[in-house]
């Protein structure tokens, strides 16, 4: 009997900030000045865990200031003006930064037809575009999940997975599926919803922890396009 020859879609689903970008803190500041533009009230940031998707932040926010009733009344005008504000932050710090091989891996998987790109990201819809289009890659992630009305990553990913295959039109099966982060709160969500899990070590925890979390892989960063390429192409379906 000949080879099976069928061409397997893969999808890649990356979380945003520690494993993309680095932007130091400005989406905090930018709640700070929001928060200052739509109520007159400053500081509001630095109380906050950022533990949570941005829903979960601004949950608690707006609990702990007495505004749940109006806040999301006012939601929308609160995306606008963040969005501005995340921008200016992101112009005036001098830190912002890619991680170590993007966009170049973005650029090699864009021009692979059997690889499909997507983003899971605890950020609101908006910031995580207005982060994106600041380094150009909006481009190479036109669908995702976002935290705008999740509370925790693995339905985030999930989210993502469902609008990935709507989107690209393709029922990826599982064991076609790796998620690419920073923290072990990804890789956990991920090994639970069944997707191949790929630790990188430039973000905000330390390789211990993420080795605890029990990663399929873990890469120190994504600079080695060659040895990310064999991950991805040595695993096969699991027919899940």
């Amino acid at each position: 009997m000949p080879p099976d020859k069928r061409v397997i879609n893969k999808l890649l689903i990356f979380d945003l900030d520690g494993t993309i970008i680095d932007v130091y803190g400005c989406g905090r500041k930018a709640i700070n000045t929001t928060m200052k533009r739509m109520y007159g009230i400053y500081g509001t940031g630095e109380k906050l865990s950022f533990s949570s998707t941005d829903y979960g932040v601004l949950l608690d926010l707006a609990i702990k200031l007495n505004l749940k009733g109006i806040f999301f009344k006012r939601i929308e005008e609160f995306y606008v003006i963040y969005s501005e504000e995340l921008e200016k932050e992101i112009e005036q710090n001098n830190r912002s930064r890619l991680m170590p091989g993007f966009p170049e891996i973005l650029e090699y998987f864009e021009n692979k037809t059997q690889f499909h790109l997507a983003i899971a990201t605890g950020n609101m819809r908006v910031g995580a575009i207005t982060k994106m289009a600041y380094f150009g890659l909006e481009k190479y992630f036109p669908i995702g999940g976002f935290g705008d009305n999740l509370l925790n990553k693995k339905d985030v990913i999930l989210s993502g997975f469902k609008n990935a295959k709507n989107y690209y039109k393709n029922n990826f099966k599982k064991g076609d599926v790796f998620v690419i982060g920073d923290t072990a709160k990804d890789i956990i969500a991920s090994k639970d919803l069944g997707f191949n899990s790929i630790a990188v070590t430039t973000g905000f925890e330390g390789e211990d922890k993420l080795i605890q979390s029990e990663p399929d892989w873990i890469f120190t960063n994504l600079s080695n396009i060659e040895e990310f390429t064999n991950v991805v192409n040595s695993c096969k379906s699991n027919l899940l």
